[in-house]
């Protein structure tokens, strides 16, 4: 069944020129399939006692247009066939005229907190009703191909305002460091060659812990025509952490 709620944008998840940021939607994403899978009793909550939580491991997302702090907007969301142990979900962010500003797909699995091992969805997910539809191109994700000699971007220091209740850096973090990471993407809102995200596409693939010495981000760009194409990887103490693909535009409508 389709989840949805109707909210109003908040400047805090919006840019200096009020229009809602990358890490903002996966914010907002994030919260409605908590609200969602809380709905039903297997949320935060309520696997909590049970010392599981979901975890997220692959999202893409889809920018059609980034709308304006005090928009009044429509979260929707679904869960679609799982496969024993990754779970996906599909998203979409509607505007008044009932436009989509932007669509996801991602998956989730469910970790024992205390082995940090990923669990058999077993009976964790029974009460959804699954949805076989699509909200982008993506179906089923293939393995992500990143190169591995990308040149250092950064060191990051891990600051504790990253953490979140699972005790490792939440995912849209990461969007926010790569997203400052795009020299294009962060120019002032007059620059004409400034440039907006139109595909983001990252998988987790290692949890980060608070304090880590170790986080690198390693990134390169690919120029075609209107498109820049951007590769990243952000390696931690044990290794590659995430992987991610940026799809930057010039006009994007």
């Amino acid at each position: 069944m389709f989840y949805q709620e109707e909210i109003t944008l908040s400047t805090l998840i919006c840019d200096e020129d009020d229009k809602l940021t990358l890490w903002g939607l996966a914010r907002l994403f994030q919260d409605v399939a908590e609200d969602h899978s809380e709905s039903l009793g297997v949320g935060y909550w309520g696997l909590k006692p049970m010392l599981r939580a979901w975890i997220l491991t692959r999202v893409y997302y889809n920018v059609l247009r980034l709308p304006t702090a005090g928009e009044k907007l429509t979260l929707r969301t679904w869960a679609k066939p799982d496969n024993g142990l990754i779970a996906p979900r599909d998203y979409q962010l509607i505007d008044a005229e009932g436009k989509i500003c932007a669509a996801s797909a991602s998956n989730w699995v469910v970790l024992n907190m205390e082995t940090r091992r990923v669990c058999r969805l077993g009976d964790i997910i029974k009460p959804y009703e699954k949805l076989n539809e699509h909200a982008t191109s993506v179906e089923k994700f293939d393995k992500m191909h990143v190169d591995e000699d990308l040149p250092l971007i950064k060191h990051i220091d891990i600051p504790y305002s990253a953490i979140d209740h699972t005790h490792h850096v939440n995912n849209a973090e990461y969007m926010k460091w790569i997203c400052d990471s795009i020299p294009e993407v962060c120019k002032q809102h007059d620059d004409p060659s400034r440039r907006e995200i139109a595909e983001f596409d990252i998988n987790y693939v290692k949890e980060t812990k608070y304090d880590d010495p170790n986080v690198n981000l390693y990134g390169n760009v690919v120029h075609d025509g209107d498109t820049d194409e951007w590769q990243f990887r952000l390696t931690n103490s044990n290794g590659v952490a995430v992987l991610a693909q940026v799809k930057v535009k010039k006009n994007l409508l």
